[in-house]
């Protein structure tokens, strides 16, 4: 299928750098060079603004630009015309038999011939990643869904892509996950217990102390070192075991999963020390104090990264004043030991609430290879609250008062989930509404999209039973003679699918595909709402086998590329609703 928006824009670049060897404009922003090819523009069939931004970089007045970028567009395949408006922006108008000859291309399945900017490539995608100290929640399933779509979408666009969960198994936090399920098992062995305020009071905790105690009776009644490493590995088992089960049910799975432990273990932080040492970037050092009162803060000499020569606000501790290495060196060499796998990109999907860690891992990165600006990328997600009955449920994990994944596919199921997590950009908060996302009504998206597919299924049907969906296919001039104005709108929209998924994938926004399976559902629905009042217009007109024909020639792209959507969003084409 042909990518003539990604080419159009391609020969902007290409003239633009034309322009600047001859000294016709001072200097190009191609960032700023953009096609709309959603608005339903009645000057034409696609846009851009092209114009508008060189002629404000225009040097020589005199020179006759405007007819030198006529006659250059004109000779391009797909364009038929052009129309340069007051406003400065370029209407583009697309050869008849281009748009027939693109729609054919799709019946064909020839959809993501034109965008595989991967080909041979490997991207590592790294998401959720929640430390194993408790049940999936709310928090983390906008990560998950975020890292499985972008996933998906870089595999349409020819990479291999490895799908991986960093288990954070090791430090603080996994002591006190020890020490809470120790006391939870002991109240099975009738002991009063009283935990910490940092420790975990989650019920969930209770089945795996009770799992312990019926199999080994009073066996870890003394809390020693032995028995704190059991009862790390079988919290550590148990949870993970179940927020991979819990994952399943909104079909997220994972290729890697890698432990902080065996990152540990490996001593690969040891080669890290090396490099980052020969680069002068290792030294040691005290810190600046921290903000706020800590009256148990005090100046101490420490191993620390010169981040801060690189893009961090600060240098930071690989090493505690104690020799153990921090938390931060443990993820250095997990990113040192991805880096050794030969990916061509890494991909980190984080919670918002690590945004300022963001410099540091970046610093890191750019220490070890520093000649690619495009190899790492950490992407976030904000937060996601929880409406039912018009009100937000409050949530604290501290209280163990969360909502669990499983809750909430119980509630609604995976398709809303996995819809609404990716309907708006990642950096935007989200308002997932637990009443509106079942409703089967246009209030609600996914179900209005999802109805869309089985509408267009029923005329697919309706026209097999009646024998003319294998009438002999429609030729180019029944194609021009009996497409409508609102048809060619929705036709030119199927056509222009490559390109939103090549956007999609290259600048790491999932959100783009909802933006446009919205719009093309609504233009759809919009026609098949205007055929019950008249039927001229409807779908399938036993007394115009021509027309017929030329509607079901779009009807059924149309149905190709909305099951490839869903397909990526992995959410199911219902037949019938």
């Amino acid at each position: 299928m042909n990518n003539y928006i990604q080419k159009l824009l391609s020969f902007f670049y290409v003239y633009a750098d034309e322009l600047l060897e001859k000294q016709v404009i001072s200097e190009i922003n191609k960032k700023q060079i953009s096609i709309d090819y959603l608005s339903n523009n009645k000057k034409g069939d696609i846009a851009s603004n092209f114009f508008l931004i060189i002629k404000k970089k225009i040097i020589d007045k005199s020179y006759n630009f405007e007819n030198e970028l006529k006659n250059k567009v004109l000779k391009i395949s797909f364009i038929n015309n052009l129309e340069i408006s007051n406003n400065g922006f370029i209407n583009f108008f697309l050869k008849s038999d281009f748009i027939f000859n693109t729609l054919n291309s799709i019946i064909n399945k020839k959809i993501y011939d034109e965008i595989q900017f991967g080909t041979n490539k490997k991207v590592n995608i790294e998401y959720v990643s929640a430390n194993p100290t408790g049940p999936i929640h709310v928090a983390h399933i906008r990560g998950a869904i975020f890292g499985d779509i972008l996933s998906n979408l870089y595999e349409k666009v020819g990479f291999i892509v490895s799908r991986e969960y960093y288990v954070n198994d090791a430090g603080s936090q996994i002591d006190k996950l020890s020490n809470s399920l120790h006391k939870r098992y002991l109240k099975f062995l009738g002991n009063e217990i009283k935990l910490a305020s940092d420790e975990y009071p989650g019920e969930y905790l209770i089945d795996i102390a009770k799992n312990i105690y019926l199999k080994d009776g009073d066996k870890w009644l003394i809390n020693n070192d032995k028995t704190q490493n059991y009862f790390k590995k079988i919290a550590i088992e148990s949870i993970l075991s179940n927020i991979k089960l819990d994952l399943k049910l909104l079909n997220v799975n994972f290729d890697i999963f890698t432990h902080e432990s065996e990152i540990v273990n490996s001593k690969i932080i040891d080669q890290l020390f090396k490099i980052l040492q020969k680069k002068d970037l290792i030294y040691e050092g005290v810190l600046p104090k921290p903000m706020g009162d800590d009256v148990d803060w005090e100046p101490r000499k420490q191993m620390l990264f010169r981040s801060s020569k690189i893009e961090d606000d600060q240098d930071r501790a690989l090493k505690k004043p104690n020799g153990e290495w921090t938390y931060f060196a443990n993820d250095a060499a997990y990113h040192y030991n991805k880096f050794n796998r030969k990916y061509d990109k890494l991909i980190n999907i984080w919670g918002s609430d690590h945004i300022g860690y963001i410099p540091r891992m970046n610093s890191l990165i750019k220490a070890i290879k520093n000649d690619d600006d495009n190899y790492f990328k950490v992407l976030t997600c904000q937060i996601v609250s929880l409406i039912q009955n018009s009100k937000k449920i409050k949530m604290s994990k501290r209280d163990g008062n969360f909502v669990t994944l499983a809750n909430v596919f119980n509630k609604v199921g995976k398709d809303p989930i996995r819809y609404y997590m990716i309907s708006t950009k990642n950096e935007t908060a989200i308002d997932f509404d637990l009443d509106i996302v079942i409703k089967k009504n246009k209030d609600n998206n996914v179900f209005y999209c999802q109805y869309a597919y089985a509408r267009a299924t029923s005329v697919i049907n309706k026209a097999k039973e009646l024998n003319i969906y294998n009438s002999k296919i429609i030729n180019l001039n029944d194609f021009i003679k009996n497409i409508t104005e609102d048809e060619l709108i929705i036709i030119k929209l199927i056509i222009s699918y490559p390109y939103l998924i090549y956007q999609s994938a290259y600048y790491n926004e999932p959100h783009r595909i909802i933006n446009y399976l919205e719009l093309l559902c609504s233009i759809f629905h919009s026609i098949w709402n205007k055929g019950k009042d008249n039927e001229s217009l409807r779908f399938i007109d036993e007394n115009n086998i021509s027309r017929t024909k030329v509607k079901l020639f779009w009807i059924k792209s149309f149905r190709i590329i909305l099951k490839n959507i869903f397909s990526i969003i992995d959410i199911d084409a219902p037949k019938k609703m």
